[in-house]
């Protein structure tokens, strides 16, 4: 019958002082788990250990230098999937449950932030242009037509916005003269800004008296696209001129119309000496 071979001896393989020693083979049949954030890299056989241990649990060396691996970039994590937590021997593994991906939540904020802003877009536009109204320059512009409701031969609508404040406008009734009313017409479409009136017949005291004075006016402005915008102002009786902050865009045209009367009588005009209209340079 055949002869068996002949047993090899296996020697010990003993490890010299101050000579390194190889890294030990590895199996390539076992898969290596992937490396996570957090986690020791073993100097020797490069596997990954976790944070609490001091020795690789594959190879025994130890852990006290171990390189970390850091962390992945934030838009990177949105779009990985964190691996859930393994079941150990004797454990039935969880229900697969649907997880909802992480990049949702920031994507919700940012259809949120643009919804947001498209909602209020009006008054952001609105607070830029308040900005710019109170570091900008103001302008005069004069008006290219001016009209009015009715008026006296001697005082026509012209006369308020001649420049001088010695002539005014009045209107063909005496009397209160509410509902009548003067319209200026621009050339262009400007950024109004203020507006100045110069109530009476004159910045003369005495003569300022003689006459009807407007005591409210109702200001409508009208923009390049039609829409109107109305505003009330208050005059005190005194002459000279008052100033009112009306911020309208576009504005082609501006019509002031006689709300409520000083001095009015049978025998007394309303009397407007002068009405003046600035821009935003």
């Amino acid at each position: 019958m055949p002869s068996s071979p002949p047993l090899r001896a296996v020697q010990p393989r003993v490890e010299e002082p101050g000579r390194p020693v190889p890294p030990p083979s590895r199996d390539r049949g076992a898969a290596e788990p992937p490396l996570q954030a957090g986690d020791l890299v073993c100097g020797r056989c490069g596997s990954g250990n976790v944070p609490t241990r001091r020795y690789c649990r594959r190879c025994g060396a130890s852990l006290a230098d171990a390189p970390v691996v850091p962390k992945a970039p934030w838009w990177r994590r949105l779009f990985t999937r964190r691996a859930g937590r393994k079941p150990v021997a004797g454990e039935r593994p969880p229900r697969r449950q649907w997880r909802r991906p992480r990049f949702v939540l920031p994507l919700l904020v940012l259809v949120a932030l643009g919804a947001a802003g498209y909602a209020f877009r009006g008054e952001a536009g609105r607070a830029v242009e308040a900005v710019r109204d109170r570091t900008s320059k103001t302008e005069q512009v004069h008006a290219t037509k001016v009209t009015a409701s009715s008026a006296r031969k001697q005082h026509p609508a012209a006369l308020a916005v001649d420049g001088t404040t010695d002539k005014h406008w009045t209107p063909a009734r005496p009397g209160a003269a509410e509902g009548e009313y003067l319209e200026a017409t621009f050339a262009a479409p400007i950024r109004l800004l203020d507006l100045v009136v110069h109530p009476g017949s004159s910045p003369v005291a005495e003569k300022f008296l003689t006459q009807a004075r407007p005591g409210s006016l109702s200001v409508t402005v009208t923009s390049s696209d039609g829409r109107t915008t109305v505003r009330t102002v208050r005059l005190a009786d005194v002459p000279g001129p008052q100033r009112f902050h009306l911020p309208v865009s576009d504005a082609v045209r501006v019509r002031l119309t006689v709300r409520s009367t000083y001095g009015a009588g049978n025998e007394r005009y309303l009397a407007l000496a002068e009405v003046e209209f600035f821009k935003r340079r």
